[in-house]
């Protein structure tokens, strides 16, 4: 069947996410994507130069996705309570891995011995991160070094509860509820207070 070439991209990024969610990123060749998505593997060819070229393509789907169902200009509005905040996108991380696959959400968090992929996700993850240091060093007064160690263990914390829902220990509104409470007992724990700086 004739696709129109964005269509056609789109079914590549949908079978590479689906062979990365279903058996790891060691799954996505060129060969397997072709596979999966019933063309040539000199199609995949014409649309990914190189392997690494379609792994950023899935993470940049992926991470766009998410942005879109958060809303780029959700930052602007979202209550100032941040365990409010980080709900919200919370769930937008849950929709967008009913959409994409959990698969790219892991590989955003790469640690495996292809560094060239792990510096993919990283990178990747910290664009996402990047508009929540400014909110978390509002809500809580820490201080630059502390808001770099804080937002990393938020992401910590929020990737294992997620990881919890998805292997079906946890209900979503379970790990929404659980994510929520543990940012805002991580904030509070960094939070500036009025009578001074906390104990160090």
């Amino acid at each position: 069947m004739r696709l129109a070439p964005g269509a056609r991209r789109d079914e590549l990024l949908r079978a590479a996410a689906r062979l990365l969610t279903d058996r790891g990123v060691d799954a996505v060749q060129f060969a397997e994507v072709a596979n999966a998505a019933g063309v040539t593997r000199q199609l995949v060819y014409k649309f990914f130069p190189n392997r690494q070229t379609l792994l950023m393509a899935v993470l940049e789907d992926f991470a766009g996705e998410l942005t879109r169902r958060f809303g780029e200009s959700a930052l602007q509005s979202l209550p100032d309570n941040m365990g409010d905040a980080t709900r919200i996108f919370v769930e937008a991380v849950c929709d967008t891995i009913d959409a994409k696959g959990a698969g790219p959400w892991h590989l955003l968090d790469a640690k495996g011995s292809d560094a060239e992929v792990a510096k993919l996700g990283r990178a990747i993850a910290d664009r996402l991160l990047a508009p929540w240091l400014g909110r978390i060093k509002h809500a809580t007064g820490a201080t630059p070094r502390e808001v770099t160690a804080l937002a990393r263990m938020i992401v910590a914390a929020g990737r294992a509860v997620l990881d919890l829902w998805y292997d079906g220990t946890l209900t979503r509104d379970e790990a929404v509820r659980d994510a929520s409470r543990g940012v805002s007992a991580m904030l509070g724990a960094f939070t500036v207070t009025a009578s001074g700086p906390r104990r160090r």
